[in-house]
């Protein structure tokens, strides 16, 4: 668990997650999913329970971003299902409209590389972006994260094309 400071306001502390955790987690996704440009999914899945179990049961871990009482915010690292790509793991983070572009994002990521660089076999994050969240490829780039591919026109919002990035990181 961190604790931070964010535009030396607010207190934010970074956790892992727990069953406890899976309505709230379902509320920031529904959120973030809602506004469309951000993460691919619609709408959130309903059981983050079984999701939080599936993601420890990988060796992964997912965590959440909390102000107070509330969380506001979500991430994880998850290890491919297969032998062959255990070596790999996934990210995804989701971060409430409001609490964006104060550090949270920034604390999450750090909490999750920190963690990934103990797990023994771990030699690669990659994770997919959407075009349109130039915030989030910035924090990657900073970060580390390179550009692997892109899929052209992978989505359509509305009636704008929009493309997919995939970025990594190798792991030392």
């Amino acid at each position: 668990m961190s604790k931070i400071s964010v535009e030396g306001k607010e207190l934010v502390t970074i956790r892992e997650a727990d069953e406890t955790d899976a309505v709230s987690i379902k509320d920031v996704v529904k959120s973030v999913a809602a506004e469309k440009y951000y993460i691919v999914p619609e709408d959130s899945r309903e059981d983050w329970r079984e999701t939080i179990n599936e993601i420890t049961k990988r060796k992964g871990v997912i965590i959440v971003a909390q102000v107070k009482d509330k969380i506001v915010g979500m991430a994880y690292l998850v290890r491919g299902k297969f032998e062959k790509n255990k070596h790999v793991a996934s990210l995804g983070i989701t971060i409430l409209k409001g609490y964006r572009r104060r550090g949270i994002g920034m604390a999450m990521m750090t909490y999750l590389m920190e963690w990934a660089e103990k797990q023994e076999g771990l030699e690669k994050i990659w994770l997919e972006v959407l075009s349109t969240n130039k915030p989030a490829i910035n924090l990657y780039r900073k970060l580390g994260f390179e550009i692997e591919g892109v899929k052209k026109k992978q989505y359509k919002i509305g009636d704008k094309y929009v493309d997919e990035i995939m970025m990594a990181l190798f792991l030392n």
